[in-house]
């Protein structure tokens, strides 16, 4: 349901009232409420929306979504929910509070409405101005032509003020906001054509140019329809969920035939019952039927070592089956999932402000400004040479052509594009911002444990006989507590005896050394051992030897083996190579860290050992235009102290909140596929930048020297648009081919 009363009433107290407060406000956020801004078309109107909060007091932040025009406002406390649409109404936009997407793509249909009506009006006008004004120039005289121009006048009026509403609302939009938009020129057009052909029929000294200001409406209005349009359509299509999904389609039990048959993926609904194969990743929010199955979690959990689930117990979509076969009840679907709600959240801050940020809004402001001189400058210049008629004509296609509008919006739908790509290949990317951040990275900066090496430990040896059932019942209890991959391989020796749980109590981490804590009135400490002699196997790159002490006495040595990562050589050799110091930082003793550095041929000098937390967030603030790719949950804040931050393990949507980038394989590769990526991407809005220039430049300088008239200009303006599309759609298929070049 659409709240159509804020058409109609400047004044929004009502939304103050408790009854709108609980319909458009969630318990979980009670202070922030979505609208939807009629009336967003450029960075001046986003300039000017999201500068709200330093106007008033009762709004802490705006947040607009230019692709989808909806702004996340947060409040500073209940009863003030009205500052925001009555603040929003005095700068001239409309805005309607909103539930859910389905509200405002109503909305939008209502507005899309409002926009036809606009084109329609002034295309009715515009087309009997022009038949009027061929009979003028055919020779009409006395009271015919007299007549026909009165007509004219009054027939443009509904363009230049109804149909010619949103150029002027945008123009002093963006004053307000000290920004150049690209409606500068238009309004001067306009106004300047209107003002001069009045002036002219009053005087009857002749120079009215109804035809020219009204069939130019008219086009700008088509020509901008149809690229916001194409751009949303291609917006829109960009579906993260599916993206992630190999296959789609899967086994569903069919009730006809009680056998399980292909169906699309799209089309699963709640209650379904599907069939999953060997490696097959997970669709659907879903419950266990069969008895037990193996399931790889790491994407939601970050736990890599795959887990037993139950019958009847819950499976989440992401998840990979790890056993020969599995059978699920669907109970959520695509962005209803529990996964899906994150990619949807990442989609929705990749989109925020992705049409004017950035570069874009860099370009678009010089552009714009030269436009706007130009077209000022030029008008006087030409009409003091060739006359006002013909300035009028030549300025009014040199705006038709020289607006970069195109560009401005093909930006947001080449990172689209890009977004959705990086998905396939295994990654998500939580920011736009990070294709020019990768650009200036220098120095790429690993973590060691499950991040170079697999992480994934095995206990070569363990002398357990100098250990007592409640001893070891304490070292599960207190290494279920953790995290580290250690942990985890003591956890997982361990459960397969069946010891129960204890309670933990005054936990302590000793960073660099391992874990100490109290269970059963004793203490016991398990840490790295690097006094006992290490053991090495032929599986095993890396040995490390962990004490078990109990009351200060040390009671038991369990010895560890990690190995190198398959593709961490190659990885780290590729990015040597092409330049990027290589640097390793770990929290492991000196031998081990030194050794997995001599393996991957990492400098001696690069590699640090025995490092808490704080020392490598210290080491990444000293190291500028750095990507550290690390554990997402242990390395934290290496993660967000980074320029980039690329989490290669732990959970998605925990990662996500820490990391730029968030690998969906636990593999070194990726790094080099997303260096790879950001240089496609950046490359091609660099090609798009040199089209539109070229083509905006020479394009507006034939239409100042008279060699292109309006409507052609016109014609040739929705062109920049595809040129810059498929330059866009050719730029962003290399995304799409293998190899791992990435500079």
């Amino acid at each position: 349901m659409i709240n159509t009363t804020t058409s109609k009433l400047e004044d929004y107290k009502y939304l103050d009232n408790s009854n709108f407060v609980d319909v458009y406000t969630s318990a979980e956020s009670p202070l922030k409420m979505s609208f939807y801004i009629e009336g967003v078309h450029c960075s001046g109107c986003l300039g000017v929306l999201e500068d709200i909060p330093s106007k008033t007091d009762s709004i802490k932040s705006v947040t607009l979504n230019m692709s989808t025009n909806i702004a996340e406002v947060e409040f500073s406390g209940a009863d003030c929910y009205s500052k925001f649409p009555q603040l929003v109404s005095n700068l001239g936009y409309k805005a309607y509070p909103i539930r859910d997407s389905s509200d405002a793509k109503n909305i939008k249909k209502l507005e899309n409405k409002d926009s036809l009506y606009r084109i329609g009006i002034s295309g009715v006008c515009a087309g009997n101005i022009m038949l009027l004004s061929a009979a003028i120039y055919s020779g009409a005289e006395g009271i015919f032509r007299n007549n026909f121009e009165i007509i004219n006048l009054f027939l443009s009026i509904p363009v230049v003020t109804y149909c010619s509403f949103p150029f002027y609302k945008n123009a002093y939009s963006s004053i307000k906001a000290l920004k150049a938009t690209v409606d500068f020129p238009v309004v001067f057009v306009v106004l300047i054509g209107f003002i001069l052909s009045t002036y002219n029929l009053v005087r009857g000294i002749g120079g009215v140019y109804y035809d020219s200001i009204t069939i130019f409406v008219f086009l700008l209005l088509v020509s901008r329809y149809l690229i916001r349009s194409l751009q949303n359509k291609l917006v829109s299509d960009t579906d993260l969920f599916s993206s992630l999904l190999k296959d789609n389609k899967i086994l569903k039990y069919d009730t006809h035939t009680n056998n399980y048959e292909f169906y699309p993926i799209s089309e699963l609904k709640s209650e379904d019952l599907v069939k999953l194969e060997r490696g097959h990743r997970v669709p659907v929010d879903g419950i266990l039927l069969n008895h037990s199955a193996v399931f790889d979690l790491s994407v939601l959990t970050g736990e890599a070592i795959p887990k037993t689930v139950l019958e009847n117990s819950d499976v989440f979509a992401g998840s990979i089956l790890d056993s020969e076969q599995a059978e699920l009840k669907v109970i959520n679907t695509g962005i209803e999932t529990r996964l899906g709600k994150v990619l949807d959240k990442v989609k929705e801050s990749y989109e925020q402000k992705i049409s004017f940020e950035g570069f874009g809004d860099r370009y678009s402001t010089i552009f714009t400004s030269f436009v706007a001189f130009v077209s000022i400058s030029g008008f006087f210049s030409i009409a003091n040479i060739y006359g006002a008629h013909e300035a009028l004509k030549r300025i009014v296609s040199f705006v038709l052509i020289a607006c970069p509008c195109a560009f401005v919006f093909i930006l947001p739908l080449t990172f689209g594009l890009s977004l959705k790509s990086a998905v396939k290949k295994g990654f998500i990317i939580k920011d736009s911002n990070i294709f020019e951040k990768i650009r200036s990275v220098k120095n790429i900066v690993f973590d060691k444990t499950g991040t170079l090496t697999k992480g994934k430990f095995n206990i070569i040896k363990w002398d357990k006989e100098n250990l007592s059932v409640d001893d070891l019942s304490a070292v599960m209890s207190i290494e279920s507590k953790s995290h580290h991959p250690v942990a985890r391989a003591i956890v997982k020796n361990l459960s397969l005896d069946g010891f129960k749980l204890s309670e933990v109590t005054d936990l302590e981490n000793i960073y660099s050394r391992g874990i100490k804590a109290k269970v059963n009135g004793h203490i016991y400490e398990i840490c790295s051992d690097d006094k006992s002699a290490k053991i090495y196997n032929s599986i095993s790159a890396v040995s490390n030897c962990v004490s078990v002490i109990k009351d200060g006495e040390k009671l038991s040595t369990i010895y560890l083996g990690d190995e190198i990562k398959d593709d961490a050589f190659d990885t780290l050799n590729k990015l040597s190579r092409d330049k990027y110091d290589i640097y390793m930082l770990s929290g492991d003793r000196k031998d081990n860290v030194e050794l997995v550095s001599n393996m991957l041929s990492i400098p001696t000098t690069n590699s640090f050992s025995g490092l808490t937390p704080e020392h490598k967030i210290d080491f990444i603030k000293t190291k500028k235009g750095s990507m550290f790719v690390g554990d997402g949950l242990n390395d934290a804040g290496a993660l967000l102290n980074a320029d980039v931050g690329v989490a290669v393990q732990g959970s998605a949507e925990q990662s996500l909140k820490v990391s730029d980038i968030y690998i969906l394989r636990n593999s070194l590769s990726s790094v080099l596929e997303i260096i790879k990526h950001a240089n496609i991407t950046n490359s091609t809005i660099k090609t798009n930048t040199i089209l539109s220039v070229i083509y905006n430049v020479s394009a507006g300088m034939l239409a100042l020297m008279g060699y292109i008239n309006p409507l052609l200009a016109a014609v040739l303006m929705p062109l920049s648009s595809v040129l810059l599309l498929g330059s866009s759609l050719v730029g962003m298929s290399k995304n799409k081919g293998g190899g791992l070049q990435t500079k």
